[in-house]
């Protein structure tokens, strides 16, 4: 009788280390996570455009819990967040996994919640735009658009990196002041009549070498000069792909 108690002691014993191995290892997967909305059977497509969403919008200087609280009540996407993700990348996975009307809705979405604080974005913060733009296959046009219509300009806040129009405070200024072509070709190393193509190939790597993440540790004044080439040759490629129509 002694021999079947103490049995049926280690028993219990053992299915109590059980369940309480298996309730700390799931409250240490969901640790950090809010309950509502996240059940399982969230899509997976909801689970990127949430983290991707939240990762442009921390990079506007909120933490993670306020970036998450903007991201949601300006979305009204509740799901699961991936955090530190690469903007570029995710993005190609959302747009494997979405409708072409489901791609433009999310850039629309990023710059709504960028727009909606009504200050000049940073440079880093519109560079993870311009990444998440390309990566859901839209070229620069897309995104100057957006940015036009919304109303929104961006500058790099270190002072030497600034553009002269950033110095008036930081507020929204004209978006353009039209150069000719020329001039703008110039700025992307091109020259004549060049395809949509051809400008894309141009910027996308001469604004890999000036990527404000590249030169996130680098010294003040290396970060300035890069911020400033990114920022010109930017606003060239954009004003450029506005004008043509092919």
């Amino acid at each position: 009788m002694e021999i079947v108690a103490i049995l049926f002691m280690l028993l219990a014993g053992g299915g109590l280390a059980v369940f309480t191995m298996t309730a700390y290892a799931i409250a240490e997967r969901e640790k950090g996570t809010p309950a509502a909305g996240e059940q399982r059977g969230v899509p997976e497509r909801d689970r990127i455009a949430a983290s991707l969403l939240t990762q442009v919008v921390t990079l506007g200087g909120l933490s993670d819990d306020e970036a998450l609280r903007v991201v949601r009540r300006g979305s009204g996407i509740a799901a699961p967040v991936t955090r530190g993700i690469d903007v570029g990348n995710w993005a190609e996975a959302y747009a494997r996994v979405a409708t072409s009307e489901q791609r433009a809705s999310l850039l629309e979405i990023a710059v709504q919640l960028v727009a909606s604080r009504e200050k000049a974005v940073p440079l880093r913060q519109y560079s993870a735009l311009l990444d998440l733009s390309f990566g859901l296959g839209f070229q620069t046009d897309a995104l100057a658009k957006l940015r036009t219509q919304y109303g929104f300009d961006y500058v790099d806040h270190a002072k030497a990196g600034r553009p002269k129009e950033a110095d008036r405070g930081g507020a929204a200024v004209p978006l353009y002041e039209r150069r000719p072509a020329t001039e703008l070709l110039t700025v992307l190393g091109l020259t004549g009549s060049p395809s949509r193509q051809e400008l894309t190939a141009a910027y996308r790597k001469l604004v890999a070498q000036h990527h404000p993440d590249r030169f996130h540790n680098a010294t003040d004044a290396a970060r300035s000069e890069a911020a400033a080439r990114f920022i010109e040759i930017t606003r060239a490629y954009e004003e450029l792909l506005l004008s043509i129509r092919d």
